[in-house]
C-alpha cells in the first residue's frame, strides 16, 4: 500500500515537471514565478504570463488555426474594434485571470465628452499661437502643406472647430494620417477581417515581445485611450496599438532610470510632443509633476483635446491661459498638471528651471535652425544635474540632422543606452554636468 502510494505521487510529480518544463519551453523568464512545488507547474494569471520565441510561435498558430476554424478547434484570443462587439464594462464587472483586476485606471469603460467651453478654448490658443508668435525660423515646405489641410480638416470658414473630426482624428485614417504621414497601421475596415486579424497577430506578437525589455506589470496596466475614436485590437482586456507600444517605451525608460523627487513639483519638458500619447501613460507614474507639452500649434491643437479627454480634472493650462503670464510664467507653472505651448513661449521659462527634457523622434527631422534654437534651449533650461531624453536617428536624413551631428552645448553622462524601440533608434538618456 505504501509503495502503490508512492508510486501515484511519484506519476504525479512526474506530471507537474513535464507540465512545467512544457511552460519553461513557452514563457519568459519574466513570467516565471516562485510557487511551492505543489503549484510550481503553473501560474493561472494570463494578464502576467508573456511568451518567448518558441512560445510566440505556438500562440501564432493556435491563432491562425482558431481565424481558419472559425473558433471550433481553438477560440480566437484577440477581438478587433469595427469587426467585433467588445463590452469592457461587462468584461471588468468582477475579476478574472485573464484581466488585470482591479482594472488599470487607463482602461476606459465608455467614452468621455469634452465641454463646449474647453472647445473654444482650443481653438483661441490656436488662432492665439499665429497672431502672437513672430518666429521666422525656417520649418519646411511639408509644415506649409500640413497647416493648410489642417485648417481645412479642422476649422470652418467662422473659424469654427469641426467637432466631428476632432473627436474622429485618431478613428479615421484620412485625418491624423494624412495630416502628419502617421507611419503606425490602422485598422482598416474596407481591407476585411482577415488581413484585420492577421495584423492583429502580429502585434500581439510584439506585445509579448516587449516583456523582455518593459516592466510586466506596465505592460499588463497600459491600454490605449478613447480619445479620437481609435479603432485598436483587444487582448487581455486592454486596447492594443503600435503607436501605444512605443509610448510605452519612453515613458518606462523615464520612470526606470529618472529619480523623480516627492518632496517637490518635478518640471518636465517635452519638445515635440505630438498629440500626447507617452505624455498620459507617464502623468499616472509621474504624479508629482507639471508636465510642459511644446509643439507647433496645428499639433498642440490635438494635444490640448487629447489630454482634455483622458484628464478631465487635470489642471490643463492652454495659450490663452498663460499668454497674459508670460512675463511671470514661473510664478503659475506648478499651479498646473499640464501646460500646452507653442515653441515661442520658450524664451519665457526661467534659466535652470527644468529637471527633465524629452524629445522623441522629432530634433533629427528639423532644419538645421529649429535644431540649434532647441539645443541652446536645452541647455539654457535644464537644471545642474537635470536629464535629457532622446530617442532619435544619429543618421542625417532629407528632413534633417541625426543625433552624431548635434552640436551640444554643454556635457551630458550618459545614463541609458538602448535600441528598443520600433524605429531602430537609440534610447539616449544623459545628465547635465557643468
Amino acid at each position: 500500500m505504501i509503495f502503490l502510494k508512492w508510486i501515484k505521487l511519484r506519476i504525479l510529480f512526474f506530471r507537474r515537471t513535464l507540465i512545467e518544463f512544457f511552460n519553461r519551453l513557452i514563457y519568459q523568464k519574466e513570467s516565471q514565478f516562485m510557487l511551492h512545488r505543489i503549484n510550481a507547474h503553473r501560474c493561472p494569471y494570463e494578464f502576467v504570463l508573456f511568451y518567448n520565441g518558441f512560445g510566440r510561435l505556438l500562440f501564432m498558430l493556435k491563432e491562425l488555426i482558431a481565424l481558419l476554424s472559425n473558433n471550433r478547434v481553438f477560440k480566437k484570443s484577440i477581438l478587433i474594434d469595427g469587426f467585433d462587439e467588445v463590452d469592457y464594462k461587462e468584461l471588468y464587472k468582477e475579476g478574472s485571470n485573464t484581466i488585470l483586476y482591479p482594472k488599470s485606471p487607463m482602461v476606459q469603460l465608455q467614452k468621455e465628452r469634452v465641454d463646449d467651453e474647453f472647445y473654444e478654448k482650443i481653438a483661441n490658443s490656436f488662432l492665439l499661437a499665429y497672431n502672437y508668435d513672430k518666429s521666422e525660423k525656417d520649418i519646411s515646405q511639408e509644415w506649409d502643406r500640413i497647416s493648410t489641410e489642417f485648417r481645412r480638416l479642422f476649422f470652418d470658414k467662422n473659424n469654427k472647430i469641426i467637432k466631428e473630426n476632432l473627436e474622429n482624428f485618431r478613428g479615421d485614417p484620412k485625418i491624423y494620417s494624412k495630416i502628419f504621414n502617421n507611419q503606425y497601421p490602422y485598422i482598416k475596415k474596407e481591407e476585411g477581417y482577415i488581413k484585420s486579424y492577421l495584423d492583429a497577430i502580429d502585434l500581439v506578437l510584439e506585445y509579448h515581445r516587449f516583456a523582455q525589455t518593459i516592466d510586466k506589470v506596465r505592460l499588463a496596466s497600459v491600454s490605449e485611450s478613447l480619445a479620437g475614436n481609435y479603432l485598436s485590437i483587444n487582448y487581455r482586456g486592454k486596447k492594443l496599438s503600435e503607436q501605444l507600444l512605443q509610448n510605452l517605451v519612453v515613458a518606462n525608460d523615464i520612470v526606470e532610470n529618472v529619480p523623480f523627487s516627492d518632496e517637490r513639483r518635478n518640471i518636465v519638458l517635452d519638445i515635440g510632443v505630438g498629440f500626447g500619447g507617452s505624455t498620459r501613460i507617464l502623468s499616472y507614474y509621474t504624479p508629482n509633476t507639471t508636465q510642459i507639452l511644446l509643439d507647433l500649434p496645428e499639433t498642440l491643437f490635438l494635444t490640448a483635446y487629447y489630454l482634455r479627454y483622458n484628464f478631465p480634472n487635470k489642471k490643463i493650462a492652454l495659450l490663452e491661459d498663460i499668454y497674459s503670464h508670460l512675463d511671470n510664467l514661473e510664478e503659475i507653472i506648478e499651479e498646473y498638471d499640464f501646460i500646452v505651448i507653442p515653441p515661442f513661449v520658450l524664451e519665457y521659462l526661467k534659466d535652470k528651471s527644468v529637471d527633465l527634457v524629452i524629445n522623441a523622434s522629432s530634433l533629427a527631422f528639423m532644419s538645421e535652425e529649429y535644431l540649434n534654437f532647441y539645443l541652446e534651449e536645452i541647455d539654457r533650461l535644464l537644471k545642474d544635474r537635470g536629464y535629457f531624453y532622446s530617442l532619435n536617428t544619429t543618421e542625417d536624413n532629407p528632413w534633417g540632422i541625426g543625433s552624431h551631428h548635434w552640436d551640444y552645448r554643454t556635457n551630458y553622462l550618459t545614463l541609458m543606452f538602448k535600441y528598443d524601440n520600433r524605429f531602430a533608434y537609440p534610447q539616449w538618456l544623459g545628465q547635465k554636468i557643468e
